[in-house]
């Protein structure tokens, strides 16, 4: 009778592990699928979602590094009522999902020159991106003027903001420059 008890105990608390790695590992595979993957944009406060990967693709396929120069040159027309002391912040973005599930995404800030009733500023943005689809990916753009800048060192009132996307665009060429010309109202 004492092996009976003993073989009993053993197949209930073997029976006790079996479930609870069960449920475990169910638990864990919740939390690891939970979500959307993608990306939120800090400039603009937008959420890009990721292709989705396709599995029955080669995933050593060949990478091919991309890089070059964004320049988004901005005039900017100042008709709302913000000191001429006050200064104006133009930022820039540039966004790329690649089929295999990587992202990347740059930006750049900088201050603007102010002249009467106007301003202009140019953001330069390098970039390097390792694609393995950079003949079919696009690039998605993205601006953004503030005032007062984030160059101000007090956050003083009157404030404006004008943020908007741009076109997308094939990756240019390896090496290229490619210049954007934004023309907005403040």
């Amino acid at each position: 009778m004492h092996h009976t008890r003993s073989a009993r105990n053993l197949f209930l608390l073997s029976l006790v592990v079996a479930i609870s790695s069960s449920i475990w590992a169910q638990n864990l595979d919740r939390k690891v699928n939970r979500g959307i993957p993608g990306y939120l944009d800090p400039l603009t406060g937008r959420f890009s979602t990721l292709p989705a990967v396709d599995d029955s693709t080669d995933a050593t396929a060949a990478l091919t590094t991309v890089g070059g120069t964004l320049v988004f040159k901005f005039t900017i027309t100042v008709k709302s009522a913000i000191p001429s002391t006050d200064n104006i912040a133009c930022a820039a973005g540039a966004e790329v999902a690649d089929s295999n599930g990587t992202f990347y995404s740059e930006t750049a800030e900088v201050a603007a020159t102010r002249g009467t009733g106007t301003a202009t500023c140019t953001v330069t943005i390098p970039y390097s991106w390792q694609l393995a689809t950079a003949t079919t990916d696009r690039v998605t753009m993205t601006y953004s003027i503030s005032a007062p800048g984030t160059f101000t060192s007090t956050n003083a009132l009157p404030a404006r903001q004008n943020s908007h996307s741009l076109a997308s665009v094939a990756v240019p060429i390896n090496g290229a420059t490619t210049t954007v010309t934004v023309t907005a109202t403040i």
